[in-house]
């Protein structure tokens, strides 16, 4: 999952790292400063191969990992 610290669309979700990481299942970092891109992934390795290997039933049936990343985001505006 990836973030950035400044929208680059008009359809975009936000949070921050702080909220992200005090999850204690979810670390966010930002791992390109001169583009802004924040990454999101699972303290767990196991769960970050569960979390990716879930996306094709993420709307239907979401992993634990997008429902708690979901709880800490807002959606922009549109």
């Amino acid at each position: 999952m990836s973030y950035f610290t400044a929208p680059k669309t008009t359809k975009y979700t936000f949070t921050t790292l702080e909220a992200v990481n005090a999850t204690g299942v979810l670390k966010a970092y930002i791992d390109n400063s001169s583009t802004g891109h924040v990454s999101v992934v699972a303290t767990n390795p196991a769960h970050q191969t569960a979390w990716i290997a879930s996306r094709v039933d993420a709307e239907a049936n979401p992993y634990y990992l997008t429902t708690i990343l979901k709880s800490i985001s807002i959606k922009g505006p549109k």
